[in-house]
């Protein structure tokens, strides 16, 4: 029975960029709708001094809670946020292809198995959860022996002879190997383990799920079947 010690992995995130331009442009456009506010207000006081009307109390109380509404949009954001897909289908060629080093020691890319639909797993030994995550990948394997399973350790102390023994352990009969530059946490932008991603038989990513939490064989399936 093969015991690890559970270890923390570091992985860098990618900074989600924003539209300076756009975000100046709101700020702009906020400034410009307070200022209107305020003018209006203003010259709807004095002309009801002159005329010796009262301005209404509803008229003030609305364009009291305008102002602070737009004020507090303002102090908490700066500027309205940008948005960024970052569930946008990209091709495995577009900085996704890594290499993996095999239980055999031989090297390969991610893309020497392209032709056939491919679900991507990453984990490592230590992670309770990616053994539970295994279990929902034996049920998709028996569903569908077709597709490729790849199994990617990004621990770096999960060497071969680590990785040959849980395999045999876990019974994986699929592809097991390990991130050989240590890069692919990075590009895939992992923060927690497992994460599966899934690739059709052309190279596009057309899912990726960031848990926590397992796939499910089912979920796994759906992504087979909408391809």
């Amino acid at each position: 029975m093969l015991t690890m010690a559970r270890r923390s992995i570091k992985i860098p995130s990618k900074a989600v960029g924003s539209n300076t331009s756009s975000e100046e442009e709101t700020y702009d456009d906020v400034l410009h709708s307070l200022d209107s506010i305020q003018t209006k207000r203003k010259n709807l006081a004095s002309s009801s001094e002159i005329s010796g009307n009262t301005v209404k109390p509803t008229t003030i109380g609305m364009a009291i809670v305008i102002i602070a509404i737009a004020a507090t949009l303002l102090l908490s954001f700066g500027s309205l946020p940008s948005t960024q897909d970052t569930e946008s289908e990209v091709k495995l060629t577009d900085g996704l292809d890594f290499q993996i080093q095999l239980l055999n020691y031989s090297q390969v890319m991610l893309s020497d198995y392209l032709g056939a639909s491919i679900i991507l797993d990453f984990f490592a030994t230590w992670c309770q959860p990616c053994a539970t995550q295994i279990i929902e990948l034996q049920k998709l394997q028996t569903k569908y022996p077709n597709v490729h399973i790849i199994s990617v350790s990004i621990e770096k102390d999960d060497t071969i002879s680590i990785l040959e023994g849980y395999s045999l352990e876990h019974e994986m009969e699929w592809i097991v190997g390990r991130d050989a530059t240590l890069k692919a946490a990075s590009r895939y932008q992992i923060n927690s383990i497992p994460t599966m991603a899934f690739f059709n038989s052309q190279g596009i990513r057309k899912y990726i799920d960031h848990p926590p939490g397992i796939t499910s064989e089912s979920v796994m399936s759906s992504w087979i079947r909408a391809d």
